[in-house]
């Protein structure tokens, strides 16, 4: 074994061995056995963000016999409790005493040498922030899509993680759902014929409407919430009680959000740049609506496809 191909557990062994005259009493489940994976092996997670999204994230995560999750932060008390009792619950649930550190601070997390990756599902207009800073301190990233609300705070993001030498993942979970993969894969090897036209549907932009002030409750950090974004007063539509189980609204306002184009854009456009096989480009001409000659908003390809987005949820090639 060269110096390079030391890993995490080779250097344990070794370790071990060179102490051979301590014996000492180590549980099976610390050193991978019975199908587990050993400690010194698993990728240590914090999540940034424990809402509606990062509780389906969670669970997700703690099924994974290479994670562990030590930490979670949320600017929620109420979020950030049930973001702890899952991790706790499930830990308990596997026969293990593991404590979940819960912080109303991202920089927290960040700040933490022991762990090595984190998992950002915050609102949009905090995205680009905590990835920069989690790449700068040396973490590996799974961020929420979409990715962030601007070109510039896109490229900042990509600079960062590059800079840094960072495993970066943006959800696109739909291109892990065998739907999507046969879909594109039918357009890609001709099934349609020769690909003319592309119809997504995203829903539309965010609106401005005018919300009125209420009390921010107690159990919420309004300032934190708001972070990189324009002040504006608290309504509950922004940031609900932990009893709404729906997604929250601040996806529908532009400070915070792009409404349906960004909020399953993200998705839907995504899929079809896939299908035609665009992964590496995108369009050549992009036509707003004017009410007039062009209906609908229109890109234009150099292969001479054209897409168009509608209202109606889904993606839709035509050959």
């Amino acid at each position: 074994m060269t110096r390079l191909e030391v890993n995490r557990r080779g250097f344990l062994r070794m370790a071990g061995a060179a102490a051979v005259g301590f014996p000492y009493l180590v549980s099976s489940s610390a050193l991978g056995g019975a199908g587990s994976t050993a400690a010194s092996e698993r990728i240590t997670l914090g999540f940034i963000g424990a809402g509606k999204q990062s509780k389906h994230l969670m669970r997700s995560f703690l099924n994974s016999r290479g994670t562990q999750v030590l930490a979670a932060c949320d600017v929620d008390k109420l979020k950030l409790a049930r973001g702890k009792k899952i991790v706790e619950d499930h830990y308990k649930g596997k026969g293990r005493s593991v404590q979940c550190a819960a912080y109303g601070d991202y920089r927290e997390i960040v700040g933490r040498d022991d762990i090595d990756a984190v998992v950002i599902s915050t609102p949009d207009h905090w995205h680009a922030i905590t990835v920069i800073e989690s790449a700068k301190a040396g973490k590996d990233i799974y961020c929420e899509k979409p990715l962030c609300q601007t070109i510039k705070e896109a490229r900042a993001m990509v600079n960062a993680v590059r800079r840094y030498g960072r495993v970066f993942q943006v959800g696109s979970m739909q291109r892990s759902d065998w739907h999507f993969r046969l879909g594109c894969e039918l357009v890609q090897n001709g099934y349609i014929g020769e690909l003319k036209h592309v119809t997504v549907g995203v829903g539309g932009a965010p609106n401005d409407d005018k919300l009125p002030a209420m009390p921010v409750p107690d159990y919420l950090d309004w300032e934190m919430w708001l972070g990189p974004a324009l002040w504006r007063p608290y309504h509950s539509e922004l940031s609900p009680h932990l009893s709404w189980d729906g997604f929250p609204h601040w996806r529908n306002h532009p400070s915070f959000g792009g409404g349906g184009m960004t909020d399953w854009g993200a998705h839907h456009f995504d899929i079809a740049q896939w299908g035609m096989g665009m992964d590496e480009s995108g369009p050549v001409e992009i036509i707003p609506p004017d009410g007039k000659d062009v209906k609908v908003l229109t890109y234009k390809y150099a292969s001479g496809v054209t897409m168009t987005r509608d209202s109606a949820n889904g993606v839709l090639f035509t050959g």
